[in-house]
């Protein structure tokens, strides 16, 4: 089971996001899908404003920035959960 999910903004990002945006890692382990989300959706919020605090239309870059980072990061959370859940479908 994937326990960590690493985030960073250069991954979904459509601008050229700094070098030191960086990234955060979020602890998965016992958690419920809607505080995955949840926890994921705050990560991107943080990386996401550390990379586009020197944008000209900051609103807009911040903006499409978490909504990128968050469908990325749950859509890599959703791969690494099929093979386990194709699996036990298959017994």
């Amino acid at each position: 089971m994937i326990r960590t999910l690493a985030l960073t903004a250069a991954a979904a990002l459509a601008i050229a996001a700094p070098a030191h945006a960086g990234g955060v890692r979020v602890d998965l382990a016992g958690k419920s899908p809607a505080q995955v989300e949840a926890d994921v959706a705050k990560a991107a919020r943080s990386v996401c404003f550390r990379a586009t605090r020197n944008e000209t239309l900051m609103l807009h870059a911040y903006t499409r920035c978490v909504k990128a980072t968050t469908k990325a990061s749950l859509d890599t959370y959703a791969a690494a959960r099929a093979p386990s859940n194709a699996a036990l479908a298959a017994r």
